[in-house]
């Protein structure tokens, strides 16, 4: 029950300066009063909650919401900010590899996810330095996420521990 009034805790002060300054008309309040900041709120409180407790097994869901709050804030504040899926995927990537340092598990996940980011992001870009293979490029670009639900399907059901 310590853990839980704690995060929640954290989430209400949070919250609360998060409307407060919307309801003073700060003028701060209208570049934070988005959802992305709301995002970034709650992986904050999560956040805190492991940090305090030693308690790790929430400190994945924190980096995530974390980033993807981010994320989500810079692209609408910065106009060359790539928005397409890809950064979703960097952001959960990014996410893993922060988790593991503490938690001690992810790291392969994290590199695994971090690998299909950067293939994303440069996949148009790889097509125009390999003419020669661009068929299987773009069979390859096409047919992906069939790899993404084989891998998955296979650590579901036959790399268990």
């Amino acid at each position: 029950m310590k853990k839980q009034s704690m995060f929640f805790g954290v989430l209400l002060v949070g919250f609360g300066i998060f409307f407060l300054l919307n309801e003073l008309h700060m003028s701060i309040a209208a570049k934070i009063y988005t959802w992305p900041v709301l995002l970034v709120l709650i992986g904050a409180a999560l956040f805190t909650e492991s940090a305090l407790s030693q308690d790790h097994s929430n400190l994945l869901a924190s980096y995530i919401l974390i980033t993807l709050g981010i994320h989500f804030y810079v692209s609408e504040q910065i106009p060359f900010w790539p928005t397409n899926i890809s950064m979703v995927v960097f952001m959960v990537a990014i996410s893993f590899l922060l988790s593991a340092r503490k938690a001690k598990s992810g790291f392969f996940q994290g590199g695994i996810l971090l690998i299909i980011a950067i293939l994303m992001m440069f996949s148009d870009r790889l097509k125009l330095f390999l003419p020669k293979v661009e068929d299987g490029v773009n069979y390859l670009t096409t047919f992906w996420p069939i790899l993404l639900l084989l891998v998955g399907l296979y650590l579901l059901f036959f790399k268990r521990k």
